[in-house]
């Protein structure tokens, strides 16, 4: 019989719903400059309104909820707030009341970050969103139809809950390969972190101190990155507890680092969230503590370990150095990886297979051999059961397509139905591929555009701040998890291209030089006192800057975290009657698109009223006033 998860699943539901609380909330204060109809990419362009069809026709094509729009009399960008504060609600009662975590709650949750997400355009083309998505349908198969007094793990739970296994293995095993295989010099000399910490998109105050650390610290940190990510997700199917607990907090710690150093949103604990499948109810909650692991157990794990520790020490060539403390470096190439990977990821979907159809088994066992319900819920449980049973083999099935992507071999031998199916569902995002800092950016720097403004062609210019991402110098990045500033986020992209290929740049030039208050307020709130009675900029141009962080005998004579240096031109200069940036703007579907009328009046004026109250302070002090108000009540109650 499998171990109790009841109480294991029902934290993981919690926290499901704090993450979606995040989610929609930090999308939510942006929705009106990224979206509105004198945002950055207004989202009516995006959504076909002169189409005609039938609802669900344009559902199937475009699984969006928007297309009702006219139903509720809103404008596109209207309706997105709607979605958004519904989804604000459902998410913190999830929190607060245990009973609410039922199927239909994270249905409707799924469907509306899907309908937000397909008209998001460049500002949601994020791993976590699609992981999100993924993770989300998924609870939706883990949480109950409805909550029942029997406080008991029953048979589909276990199988529903191993779902969340895989999905988490294959995020962590994904980004640990993905590391090698872009084959980035960086991951390969094991130098990455000696960049990362200055180079990602908004780094955390701690950031600077753990820049500054030692060469082979940093090298022994990226050997310690693999070890979790690669090696340890093999545990996640150990048939012992011990193995499993250990991968498990391998996991949390290398997040909680990820968090202390970087804003990297809600992702990180999206995937602390998913690590609550490892973990059981003796665990969590303390139970059964008496039950001591077995002889067998003891031995089989102290083997692992040592075998995991051997191996570490000889791919790595760990030893006790005499220039520096630790010396490593990796001993095998290219090539023996590549072999090595084949291998791996025709054995972990092997191990997947086994390890799911054994979970099955045993959840059938339970269900045929000890249940004690009478002869009407006999039946009905193993209805649920087959039911479930069919949509998790579906669900599994689908996510071997992109998870074969890492090794071409394996990807050419899947069934064709396979590949047919996910086509068939790929518009709804049930799975995806992942792989997460796949390269290294910033090795000499990091990149950065640099909007200025004049009210003269000949200047001088002044500098746009932006709220959190890398500007005057003087000022280091803030901690603002779970946020996630979307443009802040953007500009980090806009900086490794050019413009031409992020049209949305040039939009918010348009939109800065016609000063739309919207899309003003994601920039920094004393962006007026800095440029006083010369606001709005009439001209606007931009420039490429290297960033990089002050040493420590810099940063304690300056105090600054960065320093800087002009490397060249980046936009030109705008005005905001210049016309071929309006006819740029026009043929790019941003100025000039139908939207629709809005006839509501009244529920757009209660929803002007809730914006005014949630954006009156920062989003991510906003964003913890809910999480912890929500804690607070199911405190109290």
């Amino acid at each position: 019989m499998g171990s109790e998860i009841y109480n294991t699943r029902n934290v993981y539901l919690r926290c499901m719903a704090a993450i979606y609380l995040s989610a929609f909330t930090s999308f939510y204060v942006q929705i009106r400059g990224l979206y509105g109809p004198n945002g950055i990419l207004p989202s009516h362009a995006t959504l076909g309104i002169q189409d005609k069809r039938h609802f669900f026709d344009k559902f199937w094509e475009n699984p969006t909820l928007l297309h009702l729009a006219p139903v509720f009399g809103l404008t596109v960008s209207y309706c997105m707030e709607l979605f958004a504060l519904t989804g604000i609600l459902l998410s913190f009662l999830g929190l607060v009341y245990q009973k609410i975590c039922n199927l239909f709650i994270f249905f409707t949750l799924w469907l509306l970050y899907l309908s937000l997400y397909k008209v998001g355009q460049t500002f949601l083309h994020f791993q976590w969103d699609i992981m999100l998505l993924e993770s989300g349908f998924i609870t939706i198969v883990v949480a109950p139809i409805l909550f029942s007094e029997k406080r008991k793990t029953t048979p589909r739970d276990q199988l529903c809950f191993w779902l969340v296994k895989w999905l988490l293995f294959r995020l962590m095993f994904a980004s640990g390969v993905v590391k090698l295989t872009s084959k980035c010099p960086t991951w390969w000399n094991l130098s990455a972190l000696t960049v990362h910490y200055e180079s990602q998109c908004i780094p955390a105050p701690l950031a600077w101190y753990l820049h500054q650390s030692p060469v082979w610290f940093h090298k022994l940190s990226v050997v310690a990155t693999y070890v979790i990510e690669i090696a340890l997700p093999f545990l996640f199917f150990a048939p012992f507890r011990k193995l499993r607990l250990f991968s498990c907090y391998g996991q949390m710690l290398l997040q909680v680092m990820i968090i202390a150093s970087g804003n990297y949103n809600f992702f990180n604990l999206l995937t602390i969230t998913f690590c609550f499948s490892l973990m059981d109810d003796r665990h969590l909650f303390g139970l059964q503590n008496n039950k001591k692991a077995s002889a067998m157990e003891n031995t089989v794990t102290g083997i692992t370990l040592g075998l995991l520790i051997y191996f570490t020490v000889l791919w790595f060539g760990i030893d006790l150095g005499k220039e520096v403390p630790v010396h490593s470096e990796i001993q095998f190439s290219a090539k023996d990886f590549e072999r090595a990977l084949k291998l791996a990821v025709a054995t972990s979907i092997a191990i997947g297979a086994i390890s799911f159809f054994f979970t099955a088994c045993t959840s059938l066992y339970d269900l045929v051999f000890r249940s004690r319900s009478s002869l009407f819920e006999y039946i009905l449980n193993v209805i649920q059961y087959v039911t479930y049973f069919t949509v998790a083999c579906f669900l599994f099935g689908i996510s071997l397509v992109p998870y074969s992507t890492l090794d071409p071999a394996t990807r050419t031998s899947l069934p064709v139905f396979l590949n047919r199916w996910h086509g068939q569902f790929d518009q709804f995002h049930l799975t995806s591929s992942y792989g997460l800092f796949r390269s290294m950016t910033g090795v000499n720097g990091r990149p950065e555009v640099i909007l200025e403004g004049a009210t003269e062609l000949q200047g001088p210019y002044n500098e746009i701040s932006f709220k959190y991402k890398p500007g005057q110098i003087e000022r280091p990045c803030p901690f603002i998890v779970p946020y996630q500033p979307r443009l802040d986020w953007q500009m980090w992209f806009a900086a490794l291209g050019t413009y031409h290929h992020n049209p949305w740049l040039v939009s918010l030039t348009y939109r800065i030089l016609t000063n739309e208050s919207d899309v003003i307020n994601l920039l920094d709130s004393n962006i007026y006192n800095e440029f006083e009675e010369d606001w709005p900029p009439k001209y606007i141009k931009g420039s490429l800057y290297t960033y990089k962080y002050t040493s420590s005998s810099d940063h304690s004579v300056t105090d600054n975290s960065w320093k800087r240096t002009r490397v060249s031109d980046y936009l030109p200069i705008f005005s905001s009657d210049h016309e071929p940036l309006i006819k740029y703007l026009e043929n790019q579907r941003i100025l000039g698109q139908p939207d629709i009328t809005l006839t509501n009046t009244l529920l757009a004026s209660f929803l002007d009223k809730v914006w005014v109250i949630c954006s009156a302070t920062e989003p991510h002090i906003f964003i913890w006033a809910l999480l912890v108000s929500a804690f607070v009540v199911t405190r109290l109650s």
